[in-house]
């Protein structure tokens, strides 16, 4: 069993609340449906998203030519990956949003891709994991310390020999390919230039600790 979190807060329930009466109104993808639940895995330069549908008690894609609104979905994940990021540690990568016509929704995230495609009846093939550089690019976004860079993304960045970007939690920045950038609570900031690494000024700890990863 894949090991989720349950996300419970007044943003989430307010996204929530208007997911429902998106998906359930008249040309919404739920209309008429017992339930839908959306899956989206989301990262800094890539997302794939499908929904299931439960009508007639029977699981199945919604119709073609209906699908949530970018402010109600897809702009609202990405706020919440920011509101979640915990500095070191990371942000999730899917987000599955159960939604009910007359009951609350919820909101699980996963630190795992789930490729998937269909949840229950409609399943499918699984789609391409993600590459070295889409998960690279996550993680200066989204820097963790290398013991929370969890096996799944370390196993993809060193079978392609790429270093992973690391938190530097002295500095409070992002390190990587002899470059630097401030992170907040919200994830890095990429409002300027980069600051080059000077290997020889950097204390020892830090000096080129990202490769230390895959040495061995």
């Amino acid at each position: 069993m894949r090991e989720s979190t349950t996300i419970d807060n007044a943003f989430v329930s307010d996204g929530l609340i208007r997911l429902q009466k998106e998906a359930f109104s008249e040309g919404g993808p739920a209309y008429g449906a017992e339930a839908i639940v959306s899956t989206s895995l989301t990262q800094q330069s890539m997302s794939r998203r499908y929904e299931d549908v439960l009508r007639n008690g029977q699981w199945g894609f919604p119709d073609f030519d209906t699908e949530f609104s970018d402010e109600a979905m897809d702009s609202w994940l990405l706020e919440v990956r920011a509101r979640c990021y915990v500095p070191g540690e990371g942000t999730w990568v899917t987000y599955r949003v159960y939604l009910y016509p007359g009951a609350p929704g919820r909101l699980e995230v996963f630190d795992e891709e789930i490729l998937t495609k269909g949840l229950f009846e409609s399943s499918g093939p699984e789609e391409r994991l993600s590459d070295a550089e889409t998960l690279k690019s996550e993680l200066v976004a989204f820097p963790r310390t290398t013991d929370r860079i969890p096996a799944w993304m370390l196993d993809t960045l060193q079978a392609a020999g790429v270093t992973p970007p690391v938190y530097n939690p002295a500095l409070k920045t992002v390190d990587w390919d002899n470059r630097r950038r401030p992170v907040t609570e919200r994830g890095t900031d990429f409002s300027g230039e980069a600051t080059i690494i000077d290997s020889s000024l950097e204390p020892g700890l830090f000096a080129g600790s990202g490769r230390k990863l895959f040495d061995s």
